[in-house]
This record gives C-alpha cells, sequence and structure tokens, in this order.
C-alpha cells in the first residue's frame, strides 16, 4: 500500500484453555518470521484478555495470557480501542448469559505496531447481529514513512570539562556492554 507493506493477522484463539498456551507460542513464531520494519495489525478473537478490566471473571488460562503479552511487548503492539478509550470499563465485544448470570469480555481486539498508533483516528466496538461478539474497528492513514532524525542542540563547551568527559566515556562503555541484551537499537 504506497510502498508500505501491511502485515494483517486475524487471530481466532481457542475457546478452550489448554491447547492456548501453544495457540499462542505458534502465533509467536510466526510473527518473528516477518519483517520488523514492515506494518504490523494484528486483531480477531484472542479469548484472552490481558486486564482485569476486560473481564468479569477471572482469566481461564494465564499461561496463553502471559505469553500474549510476551507478543505484544515484543512487537511493540499497542492495542488501539484501549489507547482511544482509556476510562471506558462499561464496553465489552463477548456476552454470554448462562443461568440468570451474565458474563462479558473484551476479546476481541486490534493492535497496532505502537510507530503507527498516532495515525489511527478512530476506533470503534458496535454490536453485531446474531451474534455473540461485538465488531471491533479501527480507521487508520497508515504511511511508509518514520520520523527522521530529531534535532539534537548540544553546548560545546561541555568538551572542554573533564568530568563530562570522563562520564560520558563511561557511559558509553557501559552502554556498548549492554546493547547485546537489545534486538535493536531503537
Amino acid at each position: 500500500m504506497e510502498g508500505l507493506v501491511v502485515n494483517l493477522v486475524n487471530i481466532y484463539a481457542l475457546a478452550t484453555s489448554p491447547k492456548r498456551p501453544q495457540f499462542y507460542q505458534r502465533v509467536s513464531d510466526f510473527l518473528s518470521t516477518l519483517d520488523s520494519h514492515e506494518c504490523l495489525v494484528l486483531g480477531g478473537d484472542f479469548n484472552t484478555t490481558l486486564e482485569e478490566q476486560d473481564r468479569s471473571g477471572a482469566e481461564l488460562s494465564l499461561a496463553a495470557a502471559n505469553i500474549l503479552q510476551e507478543i505484544v511487548e515484543h512487537h511493540s503492539l499497542v492495542e488501539v480501542w484501549h489507547d482511544h478509550h482509556p476510562d471506558d470499563t462499561s464496553t465489552f465485544t463477548f456476552v454470554r448469559v448462562e443461568a440468570h448470570r451474565s458474563h462479558h469480555s473484551r476479546l476481541d481486539r486490534i493492535y497496532l505496531f505502537r510507530f503507527h498508533l498516532s495515525q489511527a483516528h478512530s476506533s470503534n466496538i458496535w454490536p453485531a447481529p446474531f451474534s455473540d461478539h461485538h465488531l471491533a474497528t479501527i480507521t487508520a492513514s497508515l504511511r511508509a514513512e518514520r520520523p527522521g532524525p530529531a534535532y539534537w542542540h548540544f553546548n560545546n563547551s561541555l568538551l572542554e570539562d573533564e568530568g563530562f568527559v570522563t562520564s560520558f566515556q563511561e557511559f558509553w562503555l557501559a552502554w556498548q556492554e549492554q546493547r547485546c541484551a537489545f534486538p535493536s537499537a531503537q
């Protein structure tokens, strides 16, 4: 799309929890094969929640939730609707009524790479007839350009300050040793 490769990944996680962790591990393995410079849109029915406010009961598969959280963090993903509506704790995408008790949760979500979040103009959750799930939507204008280098102003007189120079050299050596602990310099 106009020079931007967009990877649309649709998730339908297993409703039964025993195999859900293996499913999310396979999703994680697949996402690791994608080019990190391309746009990633990850959406669907996750059958797992990450935050307590997104469900009426307990999360049934903590192992699956932990793997999903690792996926979100590793790929710098942000759940768009939650970002746009941080104070809304009463909108859900799944409702089930059993024995005079309702269960509700936000299982259906759309995640975007953090860099593209500012290009998501709106997000909504709409009722869907003949389904126990609602529709999650986003509207975004994705572009291939990433922000360029920012201007940084430096007081050159600090280069004559021996304390500053020594402190910076120590910092730089420590950073070079820690660099291997991160997947990228970003």
